[in-house]
């Protein structure tokens, strides 16, 4: 199993689920990996193994494993893929707009010559 190195949500945002025990009885807790390899995806890990006492449970497993899904890397492409999509799309609104200022300003000069 792939690790997520010690890159992980902080505690505010840990989610405890007794529903899904670690191996020592304790509800596992949900983190969220903050690594290159690993944007954003999930785990489930022991309240003890991360907290650096002895002795610690060594139960760790993707959350996403469980849905079917294991390349954690194709959310964060698809999330990037959609913000240079809304990027493009920004940048030819605001030269849309640019233009159209542009005809309004002529429009008003030609306007004030025929006056």
């Amino acid at each position: 199993m792939d690790s997520s190195s010690s890159s992980y949500s902080s505690k505010q945002q840990d989610k405890f689920q007794a529903d899904h025990p670690c191996d020592c009885g304790l509800p596992s807790c949900v983190k969220i990996s903050r690594t290159p390899n690993n944007p954003g995806r999930k785990f489930r890990v022991c309240q003890n193994s991360m907290n650096g006492k002895s002795p610690s449970c060594k139960f760790w497993q993707w959350l996403d494993e469980d849905e079917g899904r294991t390349d954690g890397r194709s959310s964060y492409r698809r999330k990037l893929e959609e913000s240079c999509n809304l990027t493009l799309k920004i940048c030819t609104l605001e030269n849309e707009i640019s233009i159209c200022r542009m005809k309004i300003e002529q429009e008003n000069n030609t306007n004030l010559v025929n006056r």
